[in-house]
């Protein structure tokens, strides 16, 4: 078979401003929910950023209390009630603040991970050829799950931080405007860091997710292919690669995590710097009675308050820079355009013929795989394609089904190019069966009846006797209700091509494609599954291939396939006749089946 090469999708700069615009425009879809989260955050803060004044009141009270002697117990046992129930109802509506923005993250990472979902169904498979499976699947999980959790951080560092800021500074120049100042000049210092640093890391971010992308395709496919690796002894191969491509994978993460975390000690040492200037002007001022005691304390906690938002958001500046390069990984794969189908047009049957009419076809320009084809099918024809080993006989039947557009030439049905039908609607004329076995990890009876949601269990039944299927299944204890595990191999591998037949049976297509379906099992076997696909094959219009030249003798029509061309065609009495590929494949595979 014939394949296309894989071609890696362009790396891209990080764009983090249309980053920040895909996570707005997420968030654009929750406006109540958001109104109501915001609210909440500035009542919670509110009164957290009240209560140190306070704590002022109640500290100027004790001093002067303590100096004159005379002590107004219940005045200061009333400041502290109010503070506790300050507290407590910021505590509260910090708590719905973050119940909110949970419930709409969670929402949006559903809605994300749908849309991604239906994105790779709808795919054209040319770019599904472009990305790899661990990198969708990496997409679709880690890329989400970090999304959300940069969301509901960012959120709540950024309202509850932008609205302490905001009544801290009020409640600082209430009560000193210098201290204030010196508090205020500090923070551009701070925010002109943090944005610089951003800037430069954010590149190691969005590397770092590609290359966890494909480390995760490197793992998926050492999982699947784990058998192959030991019968090999690719071991040591198997973990040389996978450590290559986890060092590429650390290289970016220390890189992006060391630089986003070097504006935390930056901002730390200024915050400490308040401190040490607001402790000697502040003496100052009480030494000359211009503040008092409780004020400096207030200005303290304050201060405090003020800082702690910048640091706050500093700490967590590496989850942030993940979210923005994952909703660029995201937005990136969301925006690529699905299979075009203009047509609407349905096809309900085959009445005549199919026939390719100098058809031309390459998976990259510069390397055609089928070149100038032309034959055709009458309806309940048997057609069998053989050649060697990419000469182009599965790229065909992709043709047919529509999976890849032609260079030139034209596929038709009973005359009319298939191009104006609906996709769909040819794709639902046509039954597979291949050499590659596709169950899922469900009971046998749903596997089967994939083929027809709607089916009975009689014609599950049914179908499962026709394709020669149903003797075994009830020989297992649980027999139609028996559960196939992750990758179907608690069952032999002739066993699933029985089960593919029962469910290609029971989905009564009128075109049939028949791909190495018996390649890979025994003789006893194959006769089993030949006398299925017979049955199968009756009154359907049917391609087969094949390398078994045995298999296909009976077929109304044999295409020999080379290097995209055909080179023979005709009935099997008519090749042995001519002597030429045919002949001697035939001739050859006798003797080593006799040897």
């Amino acid at each position: 078979m014939a394949r296309k090469p894989r071609r890696m999708p362009p790396e891209k700069p990080a764009n983090a401003k249309q980053s920040i615009k895909n996570i707005f425009s997420l968030l654009t879809g929750y406006k109540l929910k958001l109104s109501l989260t915001v609210i909440c955050g500035i009542i919670s803060t509110v009164f957290s950023v009240i209560s140190p004044l306070l704590i002022g009141f109640a500290t100027t009270a004790i001093f002067d209390g303590i100096n004159s002697g005379n002590m107004n117990i219940e005045h200061i046992i009333n400041l502290l009630i109010a503070i506790v129930i300050l507290y407590f109802i910021s505590a509260v509506f910090s708590y719905l603040q973050s119940y909110l923005l949970l419930d709409i993250t969670t929402d949006i990472s559903y809605n994300l991970r749908k849309d991604l979902v239906e994105k790779v169904t709808h795919l054209s498979m040319s770019d599904l050829d472009i990305n790899t499976r661990g990198d969708i699947l990496s997409r679709i999980t880690n890329d989400v799950d970090s999304l959300q959790s940069g969301i509901v951080q960012t959120f709540n560092q950024l309202l509850t931080g932008v609205i302490t800021i905001i009544g801290v500074t009020v409640m600082m120049l209430s009560i000193n405007l210098w201290l204030t100042l010196t508090t205020i000049v500090l923070v551009p210092i701070a925010f002109l860091i943090i944005t610089y640093i951003t800037k430069f890391s954010q590149d190691y971010y969005l590397k770092q997710l590609r290359y966890r992308g494909n480390l995760n395709g490197q793992i998926e496919e050492s999982f699947t292919g784990h058998e192959i690796i030991r019968a090999f002894n690719q071991e040591a191969e198997s973990m040389r690669i996978f450590e290559e491509e986890n060092e590429k994978w650390y290289e970016q993460e220390w890189k992006s995590k060391f630089f986003s975390s070097l504006s935390g000690p930056f901002v730390h040492f200024i915050s400490n710097l308040q401190y040490v200037i607001i402790s000697v002007l502040g003496a100052v001022l009480v030494l000359q009675r211009a503040i008092s005691v409780g004020d400096i304390l207030a200005f303290i906690q304050y201060s405090k308050n003020f800082t702690t938002p910048i640091e706050q958001i500093t700490r967590i500046m590496n989850m942030i820079q993940t979210a923005m390069a994952a909703s660029e990984r995201i937005f990136e794969f969301l925006e690529i355009k699905v299979e075009e189908n203009p047509s609407e047009e349905q096809i309900k049957e085959i009445k005549e013929e199919i026939s390719f009419e100098n058809v031309n076809f390459g998976y990259s320009e510069d390397e055609p795989v089928i070149k100038d084809l032309s034959f055709k099918v009458k309806k309940g024809e048997k057609i069998a394609i053989v050649g060697e080993t990419g000469a182009g006989k599965t790229t065909i039947v992709k043709l047919l089904m529509r999976f890849y557009d032609l260079n030139s030439g034209e596929i038709k049905i009973d005359g009319v190019n298939i191009n104006n039908y609906d996709k769909h609607s040819v794709r639902s004329l046509v039954g597979m069966v291949l050499q590659d076995t596709w169950l899922f990890n469900d009971t046998i009876y749903n596997n089967i009846r994939y083929g027809k949601l709607d089916a009975t269990e009689e014609e599950v039944i049914n179908a499962s006797i026709e394709a020669h299927a149903d003797h075994f299944i009830r020989q297992i204890p649980e027999g139609y209700e028996s559960e196939l595990n992750e990758d179907a191999d608690n069952i032999s591998h002739g066993q699933k091509q029985l089960l593919t037949i029962a469910r290609t049976i029971l989905s009564n297509k009128q075109i049939l494609i028949l791909d190495e379906a018996t390649s890979s099992v025994d003789t006893r076997t194959e006769k089993i599954i030949q006398e299925a696909m017979d049955k199968l094959m009756k009154d359907r219009t049917s391609f087969i291939i094949a390398h078994r030249l045995s298999t296909v003798r009976n077929a109304d029509k044999i295409i020999v396939i080379e290097d995209g061309h055909i080179i023979e065609q005709g009935s099997h009495e008519e090749l042995l006749e001519q002597k030429g590929y045919y002949y001697n494949t035939l001739n050859t595979q006798r003797t080593e089946n006799i040897i």
